[in-house]
């Protein structure tokens, strides 16, 4: 991960969560049968034919889209996140990658950025996200 390109709100958020137990409870919630998946649910129902998970983390959406058998891939700043979602989903195709200047070599039906994505970013980067997403999207995209 670039320091120079991670937030502060990042940067407390890494401090004080155990990533291990983070991945852990998303899991323990799934097996509880408790909503862990109301972001897939909303992409789903939009009916998309290819996604980009934009600050995808640990890839909890886009594990659960793919598993859907919706065509995924993610994106994510921090490798530590990441490691995550290749160890859970190595047939996913997963980018190391900055939104605000990442070229993904290709477009999507649909950008998804759910959870806390851009209050994560720094704020001068946020403009720069959306317009280089924007640049990813298939002509009807979402």
């Amino acid at each position: 991960m670039t320091r120079a390109r991670v937030s502060d709100a990042w940067d407390k958020w890494r401090a004080r969560v155990d990533l291990n137990e983070y991945h852990v409870r998303w899991q323990q919630m799934e097996q509880r049968g408790e909503a862990s998946h109301g972001e897939s649910d909303f992409v789903e129902s939009l009916q998309p034919t290819s996604v980009l998970d934009a600050g995808c983390g640990m890839g909890r959406v886009a594990i659960e889209l793919h598993r859907r058998g919706v065509e995924v891939e993610g994106a994510d700043l921090d490798g530590d996140l990441l490691e995550f979602a290749r160890t859970d989903a190595p047939e996913i195709k997963w980018h190391l990658a900055d939104l605000a200047s990442a070229s993904f070599g290709r477009t999507y039906q649909l950008i998804a950025m759910p959870g806390n994505v851009m209050i994560f970013c720094r704020a001068d980067d946020r403009a720069n996200i959306v317009a280089n997403l924007a640049d990813h999207l298939d002509e009807d995209g979402l």
